[in-house]
């Protein structure tokens, strides 16, 4: 039971270092753990309290490790939000359309005293979204904090994009009964708000990472 303590002691001083990432804290631990347990079996000695403080010794010391697999998750997630940020405007370019192609079938118009207004708001929205696709495009060719300072920026386009969206669809719903022809406009938006939200979720785990994994190098 002693022995066992120390590694339980061990592997949870490893995963404390990678709180910041709970998913990948607990699997580290539980693996940390396996191994250290396995090494400690497999040692003839006949001292189980020794075999298991060889074994710890053998692994390494935790905040070294910590900072070499914060370093590692870092690199995994920072290849990965380039990819995330290019299925976001791809999906969110997609709800847009369907929402114009649906306005342009049912025949559903403005009306004229906002018109001004939608075309204001909508030179507004063209340009978020412009922005948020070269920002997007350039995150996948530069890699390290360059590509999180992108998809930042691509982030930001997309929530103005995305509020601006809401606007018009707001201007367009105004003036009509409420009806079927509304899902497809509010499920577009919905489409739209939930995809700027997953980006800024991810944006905000990269970035806790880059911290967490900043500081482990430097302890």
């Amino acid at each position: 039971m002693i022995a066992a303590d120390f590694i339980s002691s061990y592997a949870q001083a490893l995963a404390a270092r990678l709180s910041f990432d709970p998913s990948l804290s607990r699997r580290v631990r539980q693996e940390v753990e396996d191994h250290l347990r396995e090494a400690a079996a497999a040692d003839a000695s006949g001292d189980p309290l020794g075999a298991q403080r060889r074994a710890i010794a053998g692994f390494g010391d935790p905040g070294a490790i910590a900072a070499q697999i914060a370093v590692a998750s870092l690199a995994g997630q920072l290849r990965k939000i380039g990819v995330t940020v290019v299925l976001v405007l791809a999906a969110m370019f997609l709800a847009m359309q369907t929402r114009l192609m649906w306005y342009d079938l049912t025949e559903w118009g403005l009306c004229e005293n906002v018109a001004a207004l939608c075309e204001m708001v909508g030179s507004i929205d063209r340009s978020a979204f412009l922005l948020a696709a070269f920002a997007g495009a350039a995150a996948c060719v530069l890699a390290g904090s360059r590509r999180i300072l992108l998809c930042s920026v691509a982030a930001g386009g997309l929530v103005a994009s995305v509020l601006c969206d809401g606007v018009l669809t707001a201007l367009r719903l105004a003036d009509w009964d409420w009806s079927l022809y509304f899902l497809i406009p509010l499920s577009s938006m919905a489409v739209e708000i939930a995809c700027a939200a997953v980006l800024l979720v991810r944006i905000r785990d990269v970035a806790r990472c880059r911290s967490s994994a900043s500081a482990l190098q430097q302890a």
